[in-house]
């Protein structure tokens, strides 16, 4: 404590001593101009006496006197200038500078002219270091003191002079300016401080201002790091635009928030999130108008102040009210997930929007993240069912064909063995039979074993392996026709894994249409395309089937059919089309790459 108590001490004293000194600062500054004025009243002064001022002598003129006088004068004012105590009484020295102005004007004989310049250095500081009243006061002074030194030497030491109109006019003239230069610079000096202190008082307020935005700034870019924090450690997209909603009143108190989502159908949205919303607004169908359709397909933020080209936002009841919005598109590559509104009362600046759209940014890869974690557990689930249904088809097949024939086989060989002994000829049809049996079956499994894994993919191609798989098809296809055309595909080139996903798909769409189209023809189509794609053709011309009421019933049966060709064609960069109506066919159309 004491320590601290001698450090305070410390640290005030000089703070006092700078304080009491600095009052002072001007006075030391007049006083070099005072030595300078002595300077000029010496050179003055030996001109006036003919060299007598220096070197001294015991015949001294009153004109030298009160030169010495003034010298010694200055001598002492300014040994009191570094005396803090005498601060008062140096202020008002000019004073005394003007008086011995004056002395030596009275004194100076003809030439007294020439000492009308020196009082303009004693009434600058008092028009600078004074009160205007003084300054003006003391101005009057020295042109009354100039005045009375000039007369009076006319009149008392110089009678007999002769004094012309010109010399009173000349005499009034300077009068007159010795007395306004105290107004006019100590108008001029407040003006010029005025000035300078809203110079200081403007470079003060944009200090403030620019701390207050960098502090803004910074505030800002603090919530943006948590908002990012806390965005990329959640994979649930509700809690995704719970904090772009949020965060985003920190930086824009709005009005209302609204998130919205495609809907499934075409050209439509819905309200599937928001902030301050009227009752009736969530889940809002709203039909996608113009400027929504432009909005989404924009990269950046688009700001509008009216709702007049945007008719479908109008429908939205807690929008109707609002004068201006910021429409945010959420997107992620060449997925567009919505458009996210921030409607206020207020005109938004372009810091306020690029804000808001940095956090978009921000939930929109989060959402895209959640979004693949999504689509990543639905394709886990999805291959899983797969092998599950693949195990329990492999099984259905295994037991209505390999497994029956191997049984029929084994009562076929005991019955061969018994009739070996009793009908000797008999047992040869039966070995006759037994060989068809052996021989059919041998070609089923390498047909099963075919489908599942076709190992002349990796030599032969696609052409090839489809020409064998159809063939043996064509055995258990019945009356209907399958057909492959595509004479143009030799030299294509697919990677491994687009050749076995393109031979699975056409494998599932061709067994799907024999086994439920009733179709009298199956066309397989192969042709390669100039945008280096592979265009691939399944149609039949069966029974056909409603899309939209398979769509509908789709995740109750929980099947992978047709439906699932697209999903496994874009997972080797390709797409799928499935057309299809009741009593008109089935055509599956598969896109995928060509390697260069």
């Amino acid at each position: 404590m004491a320590s601290s108590a001698k450090s305070s001490t410390s640290t005030s004293s000089p703070q006092r001593s700078l304080s009491a000194w600095s009052p002072l600062g001007g006075e030391r500054f007049y006083a070099v101009a005072r030595w300078i004025l002595i300077v000029l009243l010496g050179v003055v002064t030996q001109f006036l006496t003919n060299g007598g001022l220096w070197p001294v002598t015991a015949d001294v003129t009153i004109l030298e006197g009160i030169f010495w006088l003034y010298a010694g004068f200055t001598v002492i004012v300014s040994i009191l200038t570094f005396l803090p105590f005498a601060a008062n009484l140096v202020s008002l020295s000019y004073l005394f500078d003007i008086g011995f102005i004056s002395l030596m004007t009275f004194f100076g004989g003809e030439r007294i002219v020439i000492f009308f310049p020196l009082y303009l250095v004693p009434l600058t500081y008092a028009a600078i270091r004074q009160p205007l009243s003084i300054s003006i006061l003391s101005g009057l002074l020295a042109a009354i003191t100039y005045g009375a030194a000039f007369i009076g030497w006319r009149r008392l030491i110089a009678p007999d002079t002769l004094m012309t109109l010109l010399d009173y006019v000349a005499l009034a003239v300077r009068g007159f300016t010795l007395a306004i230069v105290p107004w006019v610079t100590g108008n001029l000096a407040e003006r010029q401080s005025e000035t300078n202190r809203q110079r200081v008082l403007l470079a003060q307020r944009e200090a403030e201002q620019a701390l207050d935005e960098a502090r803004t700034y910074r505030d800002q870019m603090r919530s943006l790091y948590h908002v990012a924090l806390a965005l990329g450690g959640t994979a649930d997209y509700r809690q995704v635009l719970d904090t772009l909603l949020r965060e985003s009143q920190t930086i824009v108190p709005y009005r209302a928030g609204i998130v919205l989502f495609a809907s499934g159908q075409p050209n439509e949205l819905y309200v599937a999130f928001g902030s301050n919303l009227a009752p009736g607004d969530l889940n809002r169908s709203l039909q996608m108008d113009a400027g929504l359709a432009a909005a989404l397909r924009g990269n950046t933020a688009q700001v509008i102040t009216s709702f007049a080209q945007f008719p479908s936002l109008q429908e939205i009841n807690t929008l109707r009210n609002c004068k201006a919005a910021a429409l945010l598109p959420l997107q992620a590559g060449m997925r567009v997930y919505g458009l996210f509104v921030v409607a206020t009362d207020q005109v938004l600046s372009t810091d306020q929007v690029e804000m808001l759209m940095a956090l978009a940014n921000y939930a929109i890869v989060a959402l895209h993240n959640a979004q693949l974690i999504y689509d990543l557990k639905e394709e886990r689930e999805k291959l899983l069912s797969r092998e599950e249904e693949v195990r329990h088809q492999l099984a259905r097949d295994l037991h209505d064909g390999p497994a029956q024939a191997m049984a029929v086989i084994t009562m076929k060989a005991e019955f061969i063995k018994r009739l070996l002994e009793r009908d000797p000829a008999q047992a040869l049809a039966e070995l006759d039979e037994l060989s068809a049996i052996a021989k059919r079956t041998n070609y089923e499994v390498r047909t099963m074993l075919f489908e599942l894994r076709p190992l002349m993919l990796e030599t032969q191609g696609l052409k090839v392996t489809l020409e064998q798989y159809l063939e043996r098809l064509r055995a258990k296809a019945g009356d209907t026709a399958i057909i492959l055309e595509g004479s143009d595909i030799e030299q294509v080139r697919l990677g491994s894994k687009v050749e076995g996903a393109l031979f699975n798909i056409i494998q599932e769409s061709v067994t799907n249409a024999i086994k439920h189209a009733k179709a009298r023809n199956i066309w397989v189509r192969l042709r390669h395309l100039p945008n280096q794609m592979l265009e691939v053709v399944v149609q039949d011309d069966g029974v056909g089937f409603d899309k939209a009421a398979v769509l509908k019933s789709y995740e109750r049966r929980g099947s992978f059919g047709l439906l699932n060709i697209d999903e496994r064609a874009r997972l080797v960069g390709g797409r799928a089309e499935i057309d299809s109506a009741p009593g008109q066919g089935t055509r599956i159309t598969i896109f995928v790459p060509v390697e260069s």
